[in-house]
């Protein structure tokens, strides 16, 4: 059976598939997104759970809600319709941007002057809840962007009156009963004592406001080299291990903290990599130290070296640096 399923074909596929979903017009391919994160965020969406998606650099955060929420409708369109969830007659999204707000009230209005005069702007959230509350059958979905970077904890605060639920009241006393707005956010890891993002690191009430929590993964080798295989098919099977291979030692490195100085690779970078290696005749060795290993620290070289090396093959002498060793490949 095959481990990539067309978003049309998701009634086929179970957990451990991959699934392509349809691409924006100007997405340079789809999203490729694990089973399992996107029938946890849709049922989410759908059913109203506030949805909190954490994950790596690199693992697709921000791609992944704009293919669910701004491409194609089919696209959640089809998950519901394989997993058997309820369907919206109409769905719409929003996009707000809460570092924007410098503390809680602004979350609802900002100070402005108007001709010479100030004023107190609504700001985006209300025009939202304005429109959801005169169209029942509509479900808006609001995307709070990067929740968990630079953003305070009063700021957050501010948010713990709307987010998930029934009952709003903005600052000025108007009440909104809303039966049709949901919530996403998304958050970069946190640099906290672990290395690693920990819902905690929120203020705790934010936090707990978010029922629903998935953490997007790179997708396995296995999956990735499918996915490379589907989007570069001229390249061999060779040249897309080696790219999975040397992706995989890299994030592993990080995990294990190491490799401060490099990016964890995205599907991007790594369908770079693989265009080079199949397009230019140049050494295996310049084109990574070009790409995924780019701009590697002097303190990071040795250990970047050394998994080049044993992601392409080359035989390093314990006493030799890797890149004496490497020729062309």
């Amino acid at each position: 059976m095959s481990i990539i399923f067309d978003v049309r074909e998701f009634e086929k596929a179970s957990s451990g598939s991959v699934i392509r979903l349809l691409p924006q017009p100007n997405d340079t391919h789809p999203y490729y997104s694990d089973y399992d994160a996107a029938a946890l965020a849709v049922d989410a969406i759908v059913n109203r759970a506030p949805l909190h998606a954490s994950g790596p650099s690199g693992t697709g955060k921000s791609h992944f809600f704009n293919s669910l929420l701004f491409g194609p409708p089919e696209n959640m369109a089809r998950i519901c319709e394989g997993l058997g969830l309820p369907r919206w007659p109409r769905v719409k999204c929003h996009r707000v941007f809460v570092s924007e707000a410098e503390g809680p009230h602004d979350v609802w209005y900002k100070t402005g002057v108007v001709r010479f005069t100030t004023v107190e702007q609504p700001q985006k959230i209300i025009r939202i809840l304005e429109e959801a509350a005169g169209e029942d059958d509509v479900l808006h979905v609001v995307w709070l962007l990067e929740s968990g970077r630079g953003i305070t904890a009063s700021v957050q605060g501010g948010w713990l009156e709307i987010i998930g639920q029934d009952t709003i009241r903005e600052p000025h006393g108007r009440m909104f009963e809303l039966k049709n707005v949901a919530f996403v956010t998304d958050s970069n890891h946190s640099a906290n004592d672990a290395g690693q993002f920990a819902i905690y690191d929120l203020d705790q009430a934010f936090g707990r406001r978010w029922v629903r929590r998935i953490t997007l993964r790179p997708l396995s080798p296995e999956q990735e080299a499918a996915v490379l295989g589907e989007l570069m098919p001229r390249a061999t099977e060779q040249q897309v291990s080696r790219v999975v291979t040397l992706a995989a030692a890299i994030r592993a490195r990080h995990a294990e903290g190491g490799l401060h100085s490099i990016l964890p690779p995205s599907i991007d970078a790594e369908l770079d990599l693989l265009g080079c290696i199949c397009r230019l005749r140049i050494d295996a060795h310049t084109i990574v130290f070009s790409n995924l290993l780019g701009h590697c620290a002097e303190r990071d070289r040795e250990e970047a070296e050394t998994i080049f090396a044993e992601a392409f093959g080359v035989r390093v002498k314990a006493d030799t640096p890797a890149a004496e060793a490497v020729g062309v490949l």
